[in-house]
């Protein structure tokens, strides 16, 4: 066993460990400031935050409301009909629930999230993967998807869009072109956890009415609150009730589904913190492109993908940032189709971004003359 404790804590599959466990071991004497996790930073609202602890008490003691209520809220805050809306526990409740339900072979583009990739093997469902290309800032053509599929004979196709983590994306025009050209296929899913902050008109719309086509989407990145474990899938009617039928009674806890109850006091509020996080986004991407060795892809998205100079260790600059400087970042050596040459940062306020850039030089800067502190992991 190391005795480094950030070679143990960051020595995981996939995804990263808990904020929690990284604040609790880094060892740095301070506040540490989150460029891993993507949330929106503009939102809740403090009189949000207020009327839950004014009612915390109820909120735990009770039972929450039943699937059918959650669909309502959901539907009325995404403009769908709840016959559609499938609520779930965060989405990858329904990404576990879609894979188990899997009839044949999945599809998907790497690199991406890593349920999507771990899941399938975890369940013992044949994955098949199409690469997303430095060379064409990671997008995929809808063209090339098809051959993909034809040539692997996948029957399921799964495309996040805005991709994680790169932030490419498809418009819902190819998305309609996909569906239609693979029609024969048993399910197209596209993932939607971090459409809202794009421009991006959702598919959700043509998931009504679809006899393929599921549409999945995270709501806590959007709330601004991953720990209420909130998420919903879009699909025909037929087939949103079957996947209810597949989760458990309660699967919406009493939190989230105040949280639900009481959105629309607050709508104006939600809406408008997507526009605060594109300036944030455009902000830190035009800084980061002023850092030595450090290239910035364009993205859609509440994250930036971020490719590091030949030569310099993503496992080590996280390292180093997190104990020097008390800043958590995310490298994707553990995401299928990527390396320790790239990071995901989730963007951040800009007083956050300033402190990210001034490290990222002196580290960047140490590591090219071969001036480092710690072992990569």
């Amino acid at each position: 066993m190391s005795n480094d404790p950030l070679k143990e804590l960051f020595n995981v599959s996939s995804h990263n460990p808990s904020f929690f466990s990284v604040v609790e071991k880094a060892g740095f004497d301070g506040e540490v400031v989150d460029f891993c996790i993507p949330v929106n930073l503009h939102f809740p609202p403090a009189e949000m935050v207020e009327l839950i602890h004014e009612n915390l008490r109820e909120i735990l003691r009770y039972y929450p409301d039943y699937s059918e209520v959650h669909a309502r809220h959901i539907g009325a805050i995404a403009d769908l009909p709840a016959e559609n809306v499938v609520p779930c526990n965060g989405s990858t409740e329904i990404i576990t629930t879609i894979c188990r339900l899997a009839k044949g072979s999945i599809l998907t583009s790497i690199p991406t999230f890593s349920r999507w990739t771990d899941l399938p093997e975890e369940l013992n469902v044949p994955l098949h993967t199409i690469t997303r290309r430095r060379e064409h800032n990671f997008r995929l053509e809808v063209s090339e998807i098809v051959d993909r599929c034809r040539n692997v004979g996948a029957r399921n196709l799964v495309i996040s869009n805005p991709n994680n983590p790169t932030g490419a994306h498809l418009s819902l025009e190819e998305i309609d072109q996909l569906v239609n050209y693979l029609g024969d296929l048993e399910t197209v899913i596209v993932d939607e956890s971090f459409i809202d902050f794009s421009d991006l008109e959702s598919a959700a719309s043509l998931a009504t009415k679809s006899s393929t086509l599921i549409v999945v989407k995270s709501l806590g990145k959007s709330l601004g609150w991953h720990g209420v474990r909130l998420g919903y899938a879009v699909a025909n009617s037929g087939r949103a009730e079957k996947l209810r039928s597949q989760l458990p009674f309660w699967n919406i806890n009493g939190l989230a589904a105040y949280i639900l109850k009481n959105f629309a006091r607050f709508k104006d509020e939600y809406y408008a913190s997507f526009a605060r996080v594109a300036q944030d986004r455009i902000y830190m991407s035009e800084n980061l492109a002023n850092v030595e060795k450090v290239k910035v892809f364009p993205s859609c998205a509440n994250f930036l993908y971020v490719e590091l100079q030949a030569g310099l260790s993503g496992k080590l600059l996280r390292d180093n940032l997190l104990k020097n400087h008390g800043i958590m970042i995310r490298e994707c050596s553990n995401k299928r189709g990527s390396s320790e040459n790239y990071l995901r940062l989730a963007v951040q306020k800009r007083a956050a971004v300033d402190r990210l850039i001034e490290a990222l030089k002196i580290e960047v800067a140490n590591m090219s003359c071969g001036h480092v502190v710690l072992s990569a992991a």
